[in-house]
């Protein structure tokens, strides 16, 4: 369920996190390989932190559907980013509301374990609105220790969800139907590429 204080507070600290750390945001960014004009769902865009790292690589008629559930983070990135053309800016929840379009790229970035059921929400994304030939990638510039402390310091109201290492992720999403391209679990940087 929606807890609107646990997302924003969530999100402040996933951007304080994102300014220290633009060598593994370009690494989560480069494993979507993305084309000029690739379309990409950014599925937990929240202030819109990841935009100027797609932009750079979406110079064609490329362009980035940024969803949030929280209006005024949305209305942050907005205001942030809004002026490029190359974003829509959309109030949705990509777990339980329904997504219209087809993806180039999907990006799940530092927001995994805010899911109800992590592995079904990627799985949707994955077999309903990822182009064959596409890239789903989820992401955290940093490593699962941090982003698990991160959840377990806001004592989020029921039980706290956490992040299992990336093997064992990849194992789960790779039972329930995708492919799984490439791992990385480590201090400076979590990724797991899924490829259609």
């Amino acid at each position: 369920m929606f807890d609107p204080e646990f997302h924003n507070l969530l999100l402040r600290k996933r951007d304080e996190t994102v300014e220290n750390n633009p060598q593994a945001i370009s690494l989560i960014v480069a494993r979507l390989e993305l084309k000029p004009d690739n379309i990409v769902l950014d599925a937990t865009a929240g202030t819109g932190q990841l935009l100027p790292y797609l932009f750079k690589r979406l110079t064609g008629s490329g362009w980035v559907d940024a969803y949030d559930l929280s209006c005024g983070q949305l209305e942050q990135a907005a205001a942030a980013y809004g002026s490029s053309a190359k974003a829509r800016f959309i109030l949705g929840d990509v777990e339980h509301d329904a997504i219209f379009g087809a993806y180039d790229a999907i990006v799940v970035f530092c927001m995994l374990p805010s899911f109800d059921d992590p592995v079904a929400t990627v799985k949707r994304m994955y077999d309903d609105h990822l182009m064959p030939g596409g890239h789903l990638v989820i992401g955290f510039p940093c490593s699962k220790e941090e982003i698990n402390s991160l959840h377990s310091d806001m004592e989020k109201k029921g039980e706290p969800h956490f992040l299992d290492s990336a093997e064992e992720l990849a194992s789960r999403l790779t039972k329930a139907g995708m492919t799984v391209a490439y791992t990385r679990d480590d201090d400076s940087a979590y990724i797991i590429t899924l490829t259609k």
